[in-house]
C-alpha cells in the first residue's frame, strides 16, 4: 500500500457562524466549512449573509486557513435558476473548494466557470475507487468518502487512486445511508435532503400494540427510548491508523453545536495530528484526549459505526455533559480579563481555562474569580450575554475558554 505520509494532513472544522470560525481556526484548524443561507444542508442554523462569507474567507485567509463553501444540498426542478443566481452573486469569493452533493450543482459550478475547486460530500455515498475514477473525471478534487466506509476498505482504495480522501472522524452519525434520511419528511415535512432535519431519529419511541392504541408498552426506557438514535463517532484514538491508510483530511461534525464544542475537538485532533507528523509519541496524551473530548456535550462514542452497540442490549444514548460553556476572553490585561458570558459566572467560581495547543504546549490551568465588573459597577454575578470585567487569580489570555465542570 502507498503510504501518503508526505502529505499535508488536515483538520478541517464546522463553522456555524463567524464566531465559531474565529474559535476553530485560533484552536488549530487546517480548513473551516461554512454554507451561506442558500442550497447548503444546515438550513435552520444561521448560517452565513454574503457580506459574512466575504469576511470570513477573508479571515481564514489572512491566518492561511482553507475555506470551504458549502453548496451540498440536492436540488429540485423548481432550485436550478434560484441556484444560477446564487452562483452568480457569490463568483468573486476566492473560496478553496465548494462542497457539493448533487452532480447538477456541479454542473453548474463548471458551467458558471468557476476555478474553484470541487468537493464531494459524504451523501454520494462513495465507497469504492471505481466511483471515485468516475468524480475525477468530472471534475472533483476530493471526496468526503462515505461514513459507511471501513479502515480496510480505505486502505484498498488507496491502492488504487491519488485523489484526496476526506472522512468524518468525530460527532453525530444518523441511521439513514450517508445521511440520506426520509424520516424528518414524512413526519415533520422537513426535508434532511434540503438542510432541513428535524431529527427525529433523536427522539423517544414506545411500542403500542396495534389493537390497544394509548397503552404503551415498555422496551428499554420507562419513558420510552431513543431505539433509532446512534452514537457519536470519535476516532481520537485511531488516528493513526487512519493517516497510515491514505486518510489526507479529517471532518469533525457540528455546526450547529457550541463554540466550545468546535474549539475543543478542533485543538485535540490538530494536537495528534501535529504528533504523528512529527513523531513524537502520543501514548502519554490519550487520556488527555479522551478526557477532553469526554467533556463536550456528546452522547456515547463509537469508533465503530456498522458494530457501535457491539451485540450488546440497546441501552440507549442519552447525551453526556460534563462541562458547561462559561464564555471566552476577549481581552487581557494582567490578571484583569473581559469575558464574554455564555452563562452565568459568580464571584468565587472555580472554572477550567483552556488554550490551544500549539509547538506541543498544554496550557489549561484552573483559576478563581476573585472580583467581577459589568458595566463599571463590581458584582457577585455575571449575567450570560454580556461583557464583563473579571479579575481570576492568574492570568488569562485573549482566545481563553473558561468552562465548569458539573
Amino acid at each position: 500500500m502507498a503510504l501518503l505520509t508526505d502529505k499535508n494532513i488536515e483538520v478541517v472544522a464546522p463553522a456555524g457562524n463567524i464566531e465559531k470560525l474565529q474559535f476553530a481556526i485560533h484552536y488549530g484548524a487546517h480548513a473551516v466549512y461554512f454554507g451561506g443561507q442558500q442550497f447548503n444542508l444546515r438550513a435552520t442554523t444561521k448560517n452565513f449573509s454574503v457580506e459574512d462569507i466575504e469576511k470570513a474567507v477573508s479571515y481564514a485567509h489572512n491566518h492561511q486557513v482553507k475555506a470551504i463553501f458549502l453548496l451540498n444540498a440536492f436540488l429540485h426542478e423548481t432550485d436550478i435558476q434560484p441556484v444560477k443566481e446564487y452562483i452568480r452573486v457569490i463568483k468573486h469569493i476566492p473560496f478553496d473548494a465548494i462542497m457539493v452533493s448533487d452532480p447538477g450543482m456541479a454542473l453548474l459550478l463548471q458551467e458558471a466557470d468557476s476555478t474553484c475547486k470541487l468537493h464531494l460530500s459524504t451523501q454520494m455515498s462513495t465507497l469504492n475507487h471505481l466511483a471515485i475514477q468516475f468524480w475525477q473525471k468530472h471534475g472533483i478534487a476530493r471526496i468526503v468518502l462515505a461514513r459507511e466506509t471501513t479502515l480496510d476498505e480505505i486502505k484498498m482504495i488507496r491502492d488504487y487512486t491519488n485523489c484526496e480522501l476526506e472522512i468524518f472522524c468525530h460527532g453525530a452519525l444518523c441511521i439513514a445511508y450517508s445521511g440520506r434520511c426520509l424520516l424528518s419528511r414524512y413526519l415533520t415535512g422537513r426535508d434532511a435532503n434540503q438542510g432541513n432535519c428535524a431529527h427525529p431519529c433523536r427522539w423517544n419511541y414506545s411500542l403500542v400494540e396495534e389493537k390497544r392504541p394509548g397503552n404503551h408498552l415498555d422496551i428499554a426506557q420507562y419513558n420510552g427510548t431513543e431505539i433509532l438514535s446512534s452514537k457519536d463517532l470519535c476516532l481520537i484514538q485511531r488516528i493513526n491508523e487512519y493517516i497510515q491508510a491514505g486518510v489526507d483530511a479529517f471532518k469533525i461534525e457540528g455546526r450547529m453545536k457550541s463554540l466550545y464544542y468546535v474549539a475543543n475537538t478542533v485543538r485535540i485532533y490538530r494536537h495528534a495530528i501535529d504528533c504523528y507528523n512529527n513523531g513524537i509519541d502520543s501514548s502519554h496524551y490519550k487520556n488527555f484526549w479522551t478526557n477532553e473530548l469526554d467533556l463536550v456535550s456528546h452522547r456515547p462514542y463509537t469508533d465503530d459505526l456498522f458494530h457501535e452497540f457491539a451485540n450488546q442490549p440497546f441501552e440507549g444514548v442519552p447525551y453526556i455533559k460534563k462541562a458547561l460553556f462559561m464564555g471566552y476572553c476577549t481581552e487581557s490585561d494582567a490578571q484583569k480579563s473581559i469575558i464574554k458570558t455564555f452563562n452565568p459566572i459568580y464571584k468565587g467560581d472555580n472554572l477550567d481555562i483552556i488554550y490551544p495547543i500549539t509547538n506541543n504546549s498544554i496550557r489549561d490551568t484552573g483559576a478563581i474569580v476573585m472580583d467581577i465588573e459589568v458595566d463599571g459597577k463590581k458584582c457577585e454575578m455575571a449575567q450570560p450575554n454580556t461583557y464583563a470585567t473579571v479579575v481570576f487569580d492568574k492570568p488569562v489570555d485573549r482566545w481563553a475558554i473558561v468552562r465548569k465542570r458539573l
